[in-house]
């Protein structure tokens, strides 16, 4: 069966886009947390202060600090689970989205579901922090959290979609037969 290319899927494109996108921005900016500022090269340090001057962004603002181990642990946690899974789920769901493959469904479903569920605490941490910020910071911050929640959202809910047509579609065939 020949597959349509994937500009053809609107969804599919969108999402292999996202998984595009959001690999320079794990590598410049989120997984900084994950080790000594020692360690750093001075251009990721110099990015990662013009963000929290630009954003005042108040997540990575205390992982800048060093200031993650009490209240916010599981902003370390959440950056971990990026590392671990969501970043590799990036390549191999661009793959399975460019070949048009129904197998990668599956993965992505659990991509979208621990994305959004892990994007949403963020969210709400900032709407939580707003008098440390101006009202235009605030809503950089929320424009760019924002669409990192409702893309793997949506993802979680239409790939479900999919993986229960495929489910209903074999049943009835096993049915027939």
């Amino acid at each position: 069966m020949v597959r349509a290319p994937l500009t053809s899927r609107p969804l599919d494109f969108l999402y292999f886009c996202f998984f595009l996108i959001h690999i320079p921005a794990s590598l410049l900016l989120d997984f900084q947390i994950l080790y000594p500022s020692a360690y750093l090269p001075s251009f990721l340090l110099a990015l990662r202060q013009w963000y929290i001057t630009f954003s005042a962004d108040p997540l990575i603002s205390a992982a800048a600090r060093g200031d993650i181990s009490g209240e916010l642990v599981w902003f370390r946690c959440f950056a971990w689970l990026e590392v671990l899974f969501q970043f590799p789920t990036f390549f191999l769901g661009m793959r399975g989205l460019w070949n048009g493959s129904h197998s990668i469904y599956v993965l992505i479903v659990a991509y979208g579901a621990s994305t959004a569920t892990t994007t949403l605490p963020c969210i709400f941490y900032i709407l939580k922090e707003h008098s440390r910020m101006t009202a235009v910071q605030q809503i950089i911050l929320l424009s760019s959290y924002i669409p990192f929640f409702i893309i793997p959202l949506m993802m979680a809910v239409d790939m479900g979609f999919r993986v229960y047509k495929i489910i209903v579609s074999t049943e009835v065939k096993q049915k027939k037969a």
